[in-house]
């Protein structure tokens, strides 16, 4: 990597035009010989003049890459004692950066030397703290992701960070970022940035990714922003409307720069009119036909509905907006039947609403792996509990679309308190399903035993009838008075029988429902 730099940073420094620094010949421990103006050692840095492009350029490079630095007098510099950097107005008035394909290398980042009228002393420079990976590609040359590089990289040092660029590759043993964060952190970098350029072929446009990892302790703080420009006009598009900046501030977990050309307007007409529009993060926009307006860059998805005694009408399309313009959307809505499916890993946990606590009188609402239909659109929220594992508390947004599937993994319980406060909720949850099953045998007891007092009323009813034709005079011997005799005997014993059932009955209900009670209170 060095010798490549090498030679590409001073292939223009034969005849130098300025007399900053002196000339020196360069050794690099790869081999590599180069002459170029020699400005100083400090800091276990080896700062190195030459133009590039017609700009005098100041490229500072490890101490320990060296092998030797020569000057014209044979006088070995690298083990000699420590140099500053001399003033002139034409390093103060030169570009200190050029970056190019050339330039992303392990470099640090220029310092312009303070202009005094009696002496200049070089500014000490403090160890790196932050680094940017330079852009990998995806289907895109790597001179657009050298030059997207450059342009982050000058927006960063003109936010006062102290910047080194590096490659992936200058990380050894490493492939993914994860393991390229925990290198550099490992090496002192606090903030780290790692660019990526994704091609979209069927939009025709770029999307720049970049991730900052910022270490404040052992763990990193994330945050991964992403602009999409045009393929053709690339940087010019980047820098309009301070894309390229509010990407590098998002990344940043900052506030972004607004503007009125930031804004999109989104108009939706529907199909029938008055229909909730709506998004994920926002339940409830306006009532079609309406107009919006959005700081979105990026697509997102817009939900219509229309809801009348539980029955729904509804659609969704996704929306790309245009900044300063405005996006015409048509919907026409249709019958939908929105499901909840839930699953759980493992399965039969109980579902239940979460807009009250759980108490042992909460009835779960399923049991995974169950659904259920949603009749009501927006944000909506259920807990899941399973004996053995924490409480899961699920929030989601009911969109208006056949199903909706939520996959849960359950988490074991491993706190002692919490085991035993779930053992209790359980015990008391059994004692009151075992009251409720109590108090319904109670209920069906009684009802039975009630029916057989009714029964036995009607026997006794019959039977006073029959003994009333008794009593009118007759033939005490015949046989029609013997018939009445023997039915009124039956009548009272059925009726006296079904009295003893009756009370029973009405004993044990009475009874299965005191224990009933107990046990649900």
């Amino acid at each position: 990597m060095k010798k490549i730099f090498l030679i590409i940073a001073f292939a223009l420094t034969a005849a130098f035009a300025d007399s900053e620094g002196i000339f020196v010949d360069v050794e690099l421990l790869s081999g590599t010989h180069q002459r170029a103006k020699f400005l100083g050692i400090e800091n276990d840095t080896v700062s190195l003049g030459g133009y590039i492009q017609n700009k005098f350029t100041v490229v500072k490079i490890a101490k320990k890459q060296f092998k030797k630095i020569i000057d014209e007098h044979g006088n070995d510099l690298l083990n000699g004692s420590p140099q500053t950097i001399p003033s002139s107005s034409s390093v103060a008035s030169s570009s200190t950066t050029a970056l190019s394909s050339a330039t992303i290398a392990k470099t640090d980042t220029v310092e312009i030397p303070k202009q005094d009228s009696v002496t200049t002393e070089k500014k000490v420079q403090q160890p790196h703290k932050t680094v940017l990976i330079a852009y990998t590609t995806e289907g895109v040359t790597q001179s657009i992701a050298d030059q997207f590089t450059a342009l982050t990289a000058r927006i960063l040092m003109e936010s006062g960070e102290n910047l080194q660029i590096m490659r992936k590759s200058d990380i050894q043993n490493c492939d993914d970022n994860i393991c390229i964060q925990s290198e550099l952190a490992s090496h002192g970098f606090k903030s780290i940035y790692l660019g990526e350029i994704v091609s979209n072929i069927k939009t025709d446009s770029l999307t720049l990714n970049l991730t900052h990892a910022f270490y404040e302790d052992s763990l990193p703080m994330l945050h991964r922003a992403s602009v999409n420009v045009s393929r053709e006009s690339a940087f010019s598009d980047a820098i309009t409307n301070n894309k390229l900046k509010n990407q590098l501030l998002d990344a940043q977990g900052k506030e972004t720069i607004k503007t009125k050309k930031d804004r999109s307007y989104i108009h939706i007409e529907t199909d029938p009119d008055g229909a909730t529009i709506s998004r994920v993060d926002d339940e409830a926009i306006c009532k079609s036909p309406c107009t919006f307006v959005t700081t979105d860059t990026a697509k997102f998805t817009v939900h219509a509905y229309w809801n009348v005694d539980r029955h729904l009408w509804g659609a969704s399309t996704n929306i790309i907006p245009l900044p300063g313009d405005t996006v015409h959307v048509s919907l026409k809505l249709k019958r939908v039947a929105p499901e909840i499916r839930i699953l759980t890993f493992p399965e039969g946990a109980n579902i239940y609403k979460a807009n009250s606590p759980i108490t042992k009188r909460s009835k779960a609402i399923a049991q995974t792996p169950d659904k259920f239909p949603a009749y009501n659109m927006g944000t909506d929220s259920l807990l899941i509990r399973k004996a053995g594992y924490r409480d899961t508390l699920v929030s989601f947004f009911v969109a208006p679309v056949s199903q909706i599937d939520l996959s849960i993994d359950l988490e074991k319980l491993t706190n002692f308190d919490e085991i035993e406060k779930q053992k209790k909720w359980l015990h008391d949850k059994k004692m009151q399903t075992l009251g409720e099953a109590f108090i319904g045998g109670a209920a069906g007891t009684i009802l039975i035993g009630s029916l057989m007092m009714y029964f036995a009323h009607l026997d006794y009813d019959d039977a006073d009838e029959i003994k009333k034709d008794l009593k009118i005079p007759g033939a005490v011997k015949g046989k029609n008075y013997q018939d009445k005799v023997k039915k009124n005997k039956k009548l009272v014993d059925q009726g006296d029988n079904k009295a003893i059932a009756g009370g029973i009955l009405l004993g044990t209900g009475a009874a299965l429902l005191g224990v009933g009670l107990y046990f649900y209170f």
